[in-house]
């Protein structure tokens, strides 16, 4: 994991009264967090994701996970 998503899992995610699976495969994709109970998927994109090329990528991941009815 990221520094940042250490930061959010340990100090917020972790806490939660739910499941929060981090590292999950979903399709064709590995999600930072996800939350099964509230279809509920979470990303934390860092430095890495500001090129066009990347930020077109996550556009489709969003995209391709929004069509599984999952919240992105």
């Amino acid at each position: 994991m990221t520094p940042e998503e250490k930061h959010l899992w340990y100090d917020f995610l972790k806490k939660l009264p739910i499941t929060v699976h981090r590292q999950k495969n979903i399709g064709n994709y590995i999600v930072d967090f996800f939350i099964v109970s509230k279809s509920l998927v979470i990303e934390l994109d860092g430095g890495g994701h500001y090129t066009p090329e990347q930020a077109e990528k996550d556009e489709q991941r969003t995209y391709d996970l929004s069509a599984m009815n999952l919240t992105v």
